[in-house]
């Protein structure tokens, strides 16, 4: 039976994963006893090796190491659920690099994953960054911008107490233009939950209905949201926490 190219393409790159370099053509073998590696390691060798590429202007080694540490994530999410905050962090880092034309369009996810690592001196960075990159013009990605960018730094602005100014931040999230992938799953609910946790309702129900604006595509999730929040009660936000 012969196989499609993607099922070929996809094994080659997971016998890539799982076994140790070949320092000559020859018959494979396997030394005895050798200490596997964690699929956490390979990752982290394989970015390793991703920036000794780039370093050394080798575009070709550093793309074919890109797809491989792709396929790798995609397979480790899959498999899991979920990969690690910091190394998924270090992974878009890479990706956006330092040309504005590949990495402006990432400043919403790196805010939103240097968030999630717990890495917030770069989150507000990025969050800021993403907030003045969405003011040069209408772009696919302006949408995301406000919106994570001023979700990041309310959330930041909670960790600091500041309350009043994490508001500030929440309204300003919902007045974004909306993109696809707004459009498509909804708002970012993580500031509006640690409001609501802090006891501030008429914000919440303030964003919401401010979102009522791009998500026509809900199905009915804001106006349950919205009748939750107002009768004094927490909803469940699901997925939308990590939008």
């Amino acid at each position: 039976m012969v196989l499609p190219a993607k099922a070929v393409t996809r094994y080659v790159l997971l016998l890539c994963m799982a076994m140790p370099a070949v320092a000559q053509v020859g018959p494979l073998s396997v030394p005895e006893k050798a200490p596997a590696q964690s699929e956490k390691e390979q990752l982290y060798h394989l970015l390793d090796d991703l920036r000794a590429a780039i370093r050394h202007d080798d575009w070709a080694e550093a793309w074919r190491l890109r797809i491989q540490l792709d396929t790798a994530l995609d397979l480790k999410r899959r498999s899991t659920g979920q990969i690690s905050p910091e190394l998924e962090l270090a992974h878009v880092e890479l990706m956006a690099g330092r040309d504005a034309t590949t990495r402006t369009p990432l400043l919403p996810r790196l805010a939103k994953t240097a968030y999630a690592a717990r890495r917030y001196d770069k989150a507000e960075i990025y969050a800021n960054e993403a907030l003045a990159a969405s003011k040069q013009g209408v772009f696919w990605w302006t949408g995301d911008a406000i919106h994570q960018g001023n979700i990041v730094l309310g959330r930041i602005a909670l960790l600091r107490a500041d309350v009043p100014t994490a508001i500030g931040y929440l309204l300003a999230a919902g007045k974004t233009p909306g993109s696809s992938t707004l459009n498509t799953t909804g708002p970012n609910m993580g500031l509006a939950r640690d409001l609501l946790n802090s006891g501030q309702t008429d914000p919440v129900v303030q964003y919401l209905e401010e979102c009522r604006a791009f998500w026509k595509a809900d199905r009915g999730k804001l106006l349950e949201w919205l009748a939750l929040v107002r009768a004094g009660l927490k909803p469940d936000f699901g997925p939308n926490l990590d939008y």
